[in-house]
């Protein structure tokens, strides 16, 4: 009996048939507890990467509006907006983010930094402890503003090698700063030992190394962003302007103008007779009368003692159109011109030396002259300020077309010539809009004038030109000195040369700055947490 005992103990010892079960009841809780816990850790990595995303964009977003002037005080509102457009799982249950400037790199608020939570219960870990999980995450974005710069000394060429050269001993002090918008690698050189100090230098192409080496002056090669400011402007054409005219030095008669509605009746009346002395009236065929209405013409020259109102001419004319003898059929022609006039001008004939706005082929000045207020047109030709004579031009602009130049030559006579300014033009016709951008333009080149080199200024310090000298197709060459009173002399051309004894110290008056805009850079944002 007690064997029997013994031997089903032992075999019993030695069974393994319920180990499985056993175990299998034992791991089930870890199991389920590690699945739920998978799930949930899923589940609160998902959040977290989307909650990370948008304030990564927040930041960034932020930091961009920073940038700008325009929107650099909403840049709160613009990094929550960005903030709310990212979401998508959590949207219901993130808190809106924390927005604020911080410093970066020793910077002082010049990064915006973002920081967001979201909490919500997890299935498994909510059964477990009862509390919500909660995700938090944080970003921050730093950035650097885009930079504006003006210019008084601008070459709009896109690839001309030299497109500023300074050569000789010419001196620029003026710091106003100067530009070139050619990409060649030496778009602005010197040549010879100039003296240079103009604030900044600004190339989309190189810049010689001599100014690296031998001014202060901020240099910055192959720059985004550079423009001709004028590049949209056309130049103005008042009617006063388009009346052809011709320099002299001795006075002028009095110029009429008008607008004229010409309207010219034609009529037929037929005659017999051997003769049209004797002829009798006759019907001959339908009876016709022509009638031509023509246009008004603005701004005509008319005859100096022409009046507002109406003015009536006729002419005969005779033909035999058939018959013989005394059965001839004689044909006659009434023309009847019918002419109105209004809006009669008279332009005062001027003594020697004083000129009006309008069309010149060429202006050499061989006295003392006056430019009158107004608009002055040089086609073909070009005017030559030469030395010797005191000329002066107050309210002014001159429009050179179809490869017109200007020269101005000091001497021992003074020069002193400003710019049109904006109402001027308006009372001459020009619109409001148009004649506010064209202010302070002293000399306009036609863009689809032919490009020449023979514009020069040499100057001495009694030349004084305020104003804006815009010539988009031709060199400009300096070889002298000019001064400002009014404004700064802003110079913006094809290409510019500086030679000789070039002295430019006084681009503009004391107090004043050039404040046309020729490049505007981008700013810069990085994520830096």
């Amino acid at each position: 009996m007690l064997k029997a005992i013994s031997r089903n103990l032992a075999s019993l010892r030695g069974s393994t048939s319920g180990n499985a079960t056993l175990l299998t009841a034992l791991g089930m809780p870890v199991l389920i507890g590690g699945a739920g816990l998978g799930v949930d850790l899923s589940q609160w990595y998902m959040w977290k990467r989307e909650l990370q995303f948008a304030v990564d964009q927040a930041a960034i977003a932020g930091a961009w509006a920073r940038t700008d002037n325009n929107t650099e005080s909403i840049y709160v509102e613009r990094a929550q907006q960005e903030f709310a457009a990212n979401l998508s799982v959590i949207e219901d249950f993130a808190v809106t983010p924390s927005v604020q400037l911080a410093n970066f790199a020793g910077g002082s608020g010049n990064s915006v930094a973002v920081s967001a939570t979201a909490s919500k219960p997890l299935p498994f870990t909510n059964f477990l402890t009862g509390a919500q999980a909660t995700v938090s995450a944080y970003a921050q974005a730093s950035y650097e503003r885009g930079a504006t710069f003006t210019s008084c000394l601008i070459a709009v060429d896109d690839d001309e090698d030299g497109a500023i050269t300074i050569s000789g001993n010419s001196v620029l002090t003026a710091s106003c700063g100067m530009a070139a918008l050619s990409t060649d690698e030496l778009a602005i050189k010197a040549d010879g030992s100039p003296t240079v100090d103009a604030g900044w230098i600004l190339a989309a192409g190189g810049i010689d190394q001599w100014f690296k080496d031998n001014t202060d002056d901020l240099i910055m090669e192959h720059m985004d962003g550079l423009f001709d400011p004028y590049e949209s402007l056309d130049p103005p054409n008042p009617v006063e302007s388009r009346v052809s005219r011709t320099y002299s030095c001795a006075s002028t008669a009095d110029t009429t103008t008008a607008d004229v509605q010409t309207t010219t009746t034609v009529t037929y009346d037929y005659f017999q007779g051997s003769n049209k002395n004797n002829a009798d009236p006759y019907v001959y065929g339908t009876p016709k009368s022509d009638t031509y209405n023509n246009t008004n013409d603005h701004g005509t020259i008319v005859a100096n003692g022409t009046e507002s109102g109406t003015v009536t001419s006729t002419s005969t004319s005779w033909v035999q159109v058939s018959g013989s003898g005394s059965n001839k059929i004689w044909e006659r022609k009434t023309t009847t011109i019918r002419r109105v006039y209004n809006n009669v001008v008279v332009t005062p004939g001027q003594p020697a030396g004083n000129v009006v706005p309008g069309t010149y082929s060429n202006i050499h000045i061989s006295c003392d002259t006056t430019f009158a207020t107004g608009v002055y047109i040089i086609d073909g030709g070009g005017i030559d300020i030469t030395a010797q004579y005191e000329v002066t031009g107050a309210a002014v602009m001159f429009v050179l077309k179809n490869g017109a130049y200007i020269k101005v030559r000091g001497g021992s006579d003074s020069i002193n010539l400003t710019a049109i300014q904006a109402s001027d033009l308006i009372a001459r016709g020009i619109p409001s809009e148009q004649a506010n951008e064209l202010a302070g333009m002293l000399v306009f080149e036609d863009r689809n004038s032919e490009g020449t080199s023979r514009n020069d200024i040499n100057g001495n310090v009694e030349t004084v030109l305020n104003g804006t000298i815009y010539m988009p197709v031709s060199n400009i060459t300096f070889a002298g000195t000019a001064s400002v009173t009014s404004q700064c002399l802003m110079i913006a051309a094809n290409t510019i040369t500086l030679t000789g004894t070039t002295d430019m110290r006084t681009f503009c008056p004391e107090g004043s700055s050039e404040d046309t805009v020729i490049a505007n850079t981008v700013g810069n944002v990085r994520l830096v947490a």
